[in-house]
């Protein structure tokens, strides 16, 4: 016997370095389930909470009412990148190299795979559909408010009041001037959203005060007014009156336009007709409320006492403005009834109404990230616990 056949003897069968690995067996197994759940689980693990992930977000938009509108849409985009990522990185998983040298690799085949191994994939799939929620939340996901809003704006209102000496009367103590101011201060404080205009007249008329919603300053200036403030009185121009108010209300952009005339009603000055004022106010869309002050069944001329001095009325003149451009005509013979009258126009005048819709975006980025940043913190708890890989 040659001495080489005893070391052979001594030796026994030959195991070389690849059956020692466990090679042969590997390739004999290729086709088993073994190697099925090796190669498909990740991809299949992926799928499924990728698709768990879209399918809890879809939920999540459909419980609010309000639609959702994304203002980067191009951000969406990304999300495509995800299958590239999780392919790298199965792929390089399988083609990992052992870090770690082993002298005998044989005693390693005998150990089988536990549950852990399947799930190695588990923590770059969280990563992964963390950063699916980030580019989603990218993509500026927001909630669309839709309300409407009813605004109600006041209306431009402008007084001609008359200052003529026929204003002097004391049908209503102490006259009717005095009278008249009190009424339309106390109108102007229960109309706080209305822009006020003042148009006194005597034998001119003078705008002294234009629209303004300082109802301080209003009456304020209404309070200076006398008897005289701009001319002696000696006429009553309602026509001039008419115009200038209509000059001041000419540049108004309120829907609703209005001029109350304060007077007792005997036109005798002025080169405009209070007709042909009422043809321009028609014209403009505005309308005339009058109102005459004093009694109307006085005389020619003022009679004078000691108690009571009165003036001629035109309650018919009057009521031929307010006719022709819509208005009201109202006749107050002492103060109880002029306020009256004044209450009458309040309930009647109304209010401009604005209904304006509003569209407002909330957005909801940050339930994404926050999602995003909790499932990111879950993989790196499993993966330095339960997932932890050695080396």
């Amino acid at each position: 016997m040659r001495r080489s056949d005893i070391r052979k003897d001594i030796r026994g069968p030959v195991i070389g370095p690849a059956e020692e690995a466990g090679v042969s067996s590997l390739f004999s197994g290729k086709q088993n389930f073994s190697f099925a759940l090796n190669k498909m689980f990740p991809w299949v693990m992926f799928i499924m909470f990728t698709g768990m992930t879209a399918w809890f977000v879809h939920i999540g938009l459909n419980k609010y009412t309000n639609p959702v509108v994304f203002t980067r849409k191009w951000a969406l985009w990304g999300l495509t990148v995800l299958p590239l990522i999780a392919w790298y990185v199965i792929s390089r998983d399988h083609r990992r190299y052992a870090s770690l040298n082993y002298s005998r690799l044989g005693l390693l085949s005998s150990i089988k795979p536990g549950l852990r191994t399947y799930f190695r994939f588990l923590t770059p799939t969280v990563k992964i559909i963390s950063l699916g929620l980030l580019i989603f939340a990218l993509s500026g996901p927001s909630l669309v408010n839709i309300y409407e809003e009813t605004d109600e704006q006041g209306i431009d209102i402008v007084i001609a009041l008359d200052v003529s000496r026929s204003m002097e009367a004391n049908d209503m103590p102490p006259n009717r001037l005095v009278a008249a101011k009190d009424v339309v201060s106390q109108f102007v404080k229960s109309r706080p959203n209305d822009r006020m205009g003042l148009v006194v007249f005597g034998m001119y008329a003078y705008p002294y005060c234009p629209l303004t919603l300082d109802h301080y300053a209003f009456n304020h200036l209404l309070s200076r007014v006398n008897l005289g403030t701009i001319d002696e009185g000696r006429a009553t121009a309602i026509g001039e009156a008419l115009g200038t108010s209509l000059n001041m209300l000419r540049r108004s952009k309120s829907k609703t336009r209005i001029i109350i005339l304060l007077t007792d009603g005997d036109n005798n000055a002025g080169e405009m007709s209070p007709k042909e004022a009422a043809q321009h106010a028609t014209a403009l869309g505005v309308k005339i409320h009058t109102i005459l002050m004093g009694d109307p069944n006085g005389g020619n001329g003022s009679r004078l006492s000691l108690f009571t001095r009165r003036a001629p009325v035109n309650p018919k003149l009057l009521e031929q403005i307010s006719s022709r451009t819509g208005g009201s005509s109202y006749l107050a013979s002492d103060k109880a009834a002029l306020q009256d009258r004044f209450q009458k126009l309040l309930d009647k005048l109304e209010k401009n109404k604005y209904i304006t819709k509003y569209r407002t975006n909330r957005g909801i980025q940050s339930i994404f990230i926050m999602a995003a940043m909790l499932l990111l913190f879950l993989g790196s708890i499993l993966e330095m616990t339960w997932l932890r890989r050695f080396p």
